[in-house]
């Protein structure tokens, strides 16, 4: 399970503070303990700092990089943007988030080609996909055009796009439907998703975002965008690799919960 870090994020209120201050020791906590917590990339989105976007995402990717060992999902719409942070973190593992089947297909590509980054791809084609049929049908016709386009397998992260249970009862059943048909029919395509979405709007979030994280990891979902920090969190990927079959002889649970007791 490939864990990538939600909290440099300008969406979420205290980073947008941070970024707005250009607080530079509150940046890097954030680097330094999404890394320490097990992150292997660091989502950086910096859209919300609006004219700023560019001067934000390159100053928190000279960040990323002095601090840590991270690699970086580039997360923009602008490809412009996504273009000059690629410069800025060559040599760093790189994501670039995201194309969808008709929107910065042909850029982000391009930019995947030129810099060896994986891309994550959006099965979305002017419409957002609600029915497991409607997701697994734009998911495939995805992969085949990544695939044409020259990114071989391992390199694409298929999103499977969760929305909130507040909002749509079936989304955590339909998005786990869409990982087991990538899991199946997709075996080196990577699935990913911003998991916290699922639970927006509900009180007592950690509850949904444990139990569906436990059956999406059953089905096969190889990534997440989530905040790893969150000690919730860090007790629900140690008991979801468990009962995902994932953890031999329960070893990783028990020194996870025994760390706790210190």
């Amino acid at each position: 399970m490939i864990l990538i870090g939600e909290k440099l994020n300008s969406s979420i209120p205290k980073t947008m503070e941070a970024f707005s201050a250009h607080d530079e020791a509150a940046v890097i906590g954030l680097i330094q303990a999404q890394a320490d917590a097990g992150a292997e990339y660091l989502d950086v989105n910096t859209a919300i700092c609006g004219g700023e976007e560019l001067a934000a995402m390159l100053w928190v990717v000279a960040l990323i990089r002095e601090h840590s060992s991270c690699g970086i999902m580039i997360d923009t719409a602008d490809p412009a943007v996504m273009a000059q942070a690629v410069q800025a973190a060559a040599g760093t593992p790189l994501i670039l988030n995201s194309a969808t089947l008709t929107d910065r297909f042909d850029e982000v590509t391009a930019l995947a080609h030129s810099s060896g980054a994986s891309v994550v791809g959006l099965p979305i084609d002017g419409e957002m996909p609600h029915t497991l049929e409607e997701k697994c049908e734009k998911l495939a016709a995805l992969v085949e055009k990544l695939r044409k386009a020259g990114l071989p397998d391992e390199r694409i992260y298929a999103d499977v796009l969760i929305e909130t249970l507040a909002t749509d009862g079936a989304s955590a059943k339909n998005a786990v439907g869409a990982v087991q048909f990538m899991a199946q029919n997709y075996p080196d395509v990577r699935t990913t998703c911003g998991l916290s979405n699922i639970s927006f709007g509900l009180p007592r979030r950690s509850l949904i975002n444990s139990a569906f994280l436990s059956a999406a990891m059953m089905a096969g979902l190889s990534s997440a965008i989530l905040d790893p920090v969150s000690p919730a969190m860090q007790d629900a990927l140690a008991a979801a690799k468990v009962v995902a079959g994932q953890d031999d002889y329960c070893m990783d649970y028990i020194t996870h919960i025994r760390s706790g007791e210190l």
